[in-house]
């Protein structure tokens, strides 16, 4: 069995078993290391982990065959929200894009690689995939029916992510099981035409339950805090129901880069006191984030009550007046 098999084997028995507990059993593979960075166009810039000691976004390239989209694997990216998955299949992207010798685009002002992304959920419907409405530039007051991005993806080539895919109705995923059955086609009822994926599509299906994806740059202590107190939520411990998510901590090692410690945490802490005042946190579950600061090494940053600075759990807030 080839690494890539028994990885695929290893994922495909967890997702079956929906095994979500932080213990894992002996012979479950875990993801290695990260391995050196992917700088996306925009300047993003991803550490995908290593498996068996190669890159995942590698091994994920390996299984799509751009010549020949029926011969390709279509992946899924499971995770929990703000974990990377949307970033990895990036990074996918990027990497197929260029091994295809094509040149980054304009569109719309942001750096265009072949990729596009479709949220649908609870009230997608059977165009979800098919047709858009748009105004008429021309005509006001009117609409046209215009290609999906799944659609133009199938037209032009390119990678398409189907995010929070549990969460689209069957009514919509059935009517691209043409698709995605190895047929690569797609017809269109309100047209009558028939469209044919193009070599360079591929499918990428991303949903939450089950394994954390990529790391995204973020001190690798401070990640370790934040998936430790996410596990806690998960286990149901000290009634937790809310943790930062993986993009929550990307934002603030973002701001600690540009400001350095004292003025990011500052920041971030305002936006969390923010969310309690507005009832979106619990007072407990931001006193946790709070422990997860201290125990991912910024507690020397917390100022003493006696200073009577507006503070959160000891950790001063970005105030003025």
């Amino acid at each position: 069995m080839s690494a890539i098999d028994a990885a695929l084997s290893a994922i495909d028995r967890v997702a079956e078993e929906g095994d979500l507990a932080p213990e894992r059993p002996s012979g479950v593979l875990e993801l290695e290391s990260v391995s050196a960075p992917v700088l996306l166009p925009d300047g993003r810039r991803i550490y995908p982990p290593r498996l068996h000691g190669e890159p995942i976004d590698e091994l994920a390239c390996a299984l799509i065959d751009t010549d020949r989209p029926a011969e390709s694997t279509f992946l899924r990216l499971i995770g929990p929200p703000g974990s990377g998955k949307s970033q990895l299949a990036r990074c996918v992207a990027y990497r197929l894009w260029q091994a295809r010798g094509r040149d980054v685009e304009d569109r719309h002002g942001v750096p265009f690689y072949g990729f596009v992304e479709i949220t649908g959920g609870p009230s997608s419907d059977e165009y979800l995939f098919r047709h858009e409405f748009v105004p008429a530039a021309d005509d006001a007051g009117t609409v046209r029916l215009v290609d999906s991005a799944f659609v133009q993806a199938m037209r032009e080539g390119w990678v398409v992510m189907i995010d929070e895919v549990n969460t689209i109705r069957d009514v919509a995923l059935l009517s691209i099981n043409s698709c995605l059955d190895g047929r690569l086609s797609l017809y269109l009822p309100a047209t009558g035409e028939t469209v044919i994926a193009r070599p360079g599509f591929a499918c990428l299906l991303a949903y939450n339950p089950g394994l954390v994806g990529a790391q995204l740059g973020a001190p690798r202590p401070l990640v370790s805090e934040a998936m430790a107190l996410d596990r806690q939520r998960i286990a149901g411990e000290d009634g937790l129901m809310w943790t930062p998510q993986f993009r929550d901590v990307e934002a603030l090692a973002r701001m600690i880069d540009r400001v350095g410690e004292r003025a990011a945490l500052a920041l971030f802490v305002s936006n969390l006191t923010e969310q309690v005042q507005a009832g979106k946190v619990q007072d407990a579950e931001a006193a946790a984030v709070c422990r997860m600061l201290d125990q991912a090494g910024y507690a020397h940053l917390k100022v003493s009550a006696t200073r009577r600075l507006p503070s959160l759990h000891g950790y001063p807030r970005a105030v003025t007046s």
